[in-house]
């Protein structure tokens, strides 16, 4: 496995707690309107882009429409879970493992000179 991939992999069990945590916290406050909002898109179906975009996207429409189910104790869980998001939603290229490992390097080649 690549480093890339372990970094992936760490990133999603990072992101998978503090959802988990949020869970936790929501049914212990008995807050049903957050916990609608995060069992939309969580658990993640996959690891790709489009999942991890549809519980951003929830996640921002309850602070719209809800913002005090963002405040307290939920504040340091929701800034790790929108560290994870931002590195799998902004950089999502640093995931991409190579498509031919034994590919040869690129060589530039100048013509008609």
């Amino acid at each position: 496995m690549s480093g890339h991939s372990e970094n992936h992999e760490r990133v999603f069990e990072r992101l998978n707690a503090a959802c988990q945590h949020l869970f936790e916290s929501w049914c212990e406050s008995r807050s049903v309107v957050p916990l609608g909002y995060l069992l939309h898109s969580w658990p993640l179906p996959d690891k790709g882009h489009a999942s991890v975009k549809r519980l951003a996207d929830g996640l921002r429409e309850l602070g719209r429409s809800n913002p005090d189910a963002l405040g307290g104790r939920i504040w340091p869980i929701l800034c790790e879970l929108v560290s994870c998001i931002d590195e799998i939603v902004l950089y999502p290229r640093i995931y991409v493992q190579k498509a031919v490992a034994d590919a040869p390097p690129v060589v530039r080649v100048l013509y008609g000179i």
